[in-house]
């Protein structure tokens, strides 16, 4: 992907603007690093996280993922058939999937490294915005799961890092960014005229110092998928101290499933 993008850019076009999307695909299951990182950390302990075992008071369906490709007992690891009663070897085996993960990620350092190295040798990189950011957060054992799709933070939380010199330099921005936000707010910095009824806010006020008016709360939704029935309908409130989750069924029935109620502000690992 990275070869691609840069025969790309490598391409005469008489200094118009451009704009390139890259998405890479190697940062999700099953993990394949590249040869020269597949040791890359072999030697981190990772256990699994303090909340993989506190499900005592979760609901029903977080209990019922455990055995599932989306629990940390399901067929990702196969850790039962290979070692059927032996816990330190199914924390092994978690460890190799999450050494796995991050060697995909060195690679994809490399290749951002690759994109600005050229960015900088052709005169371009300070006028060029530079937006780094994922799809979805990914759960690595946090409450027993694995993969996405659910309200939890490990779930919703990505990075979202700006690069560019004209807006503001090494600005933390504490409050509640969005991926909708980013579209608009990037061609306002281009200069485009400004688009009727699109969502999102303009988080180029918080680089520059500060939106007294930013969002304080957002809702949250996911819908059932029948490829991947391990998670159910997700609606969710999430503001600066507190997130409120439910699971309604979709038939306008009650809801089958226990909702939770967590103060992130106190209990960022949503344990209680």
């Amino acid at each position: 992907v990275t070869d691609m993008a840069a025969d790309w850019l490598k391409r005469p076009r008489d200094d118009k603007p451009w704009c390139l999307m890259i998405g890479h695909k190697a940062p999700h299951s099953f993990y394949f690093p590249e040869a020269k990182y597949e040791k890359a950390f072999e030697r981190v302990r990772v256990p699994y996280p303090e909340t993989a075992f506190m499900l005592d008071d979760k609901p029903t369906w977080i209990k019922e993922r455990l055995h599932t490709w989306h629990g940390i007992y399901g067929p990702l690891f196969e850790w039962r058939k290979k070692f059927p009663d032996d816990r330190p070897e199914a924390v092994k085996d978690f460890e190799n999937m999450v050494h796995g993960y991050w060697g995909t990620i060195l690679s994809i350092d490399d290749s951002v490294g690759r994109l600005v190295a050229w960015l900088k040798q052709t005169g371009q990189l300070d006028r060029t915005i530079i937006v780094f950011m994922g799809d979805n957060g990914l759960l690595e054992g946090e409450h027993g799961m694995v993969d996405k799709r659910t309200m939890h933070e490990a779930s919703i939380r990505i990075p979202i890092i700006v690069r560019y010199p004209a807006l503001a330099q090494g600005r933390v921005v504490a409050p509640q960014v969005l991926t909708e936000d980013i579209a608009p707010r990037l061609l306002e910095l281009c200069g485009a005229p400004p688009i009727e009824n699109i969502h999102g806010r303009a988080w180029i006020k918080l680089a520059r110092g500060g939106a007294p008016s930013w969002r304080t709360a957002w809702f949250y939704e996911y819908n059932y998928e029948k490829q991947f029935p391990y998670t159910p309908n997700v609606r969710g409130v999430r503001t600066d101290e507190w997130k409120y989750i439910r699971y309604p069924h979709g038939d306008g029935s009650p809801d089958r499933h226990m909702a939770e109620l967590y103060h992130v502000k106190s209990d960022p690992a949503e344990r209680r």
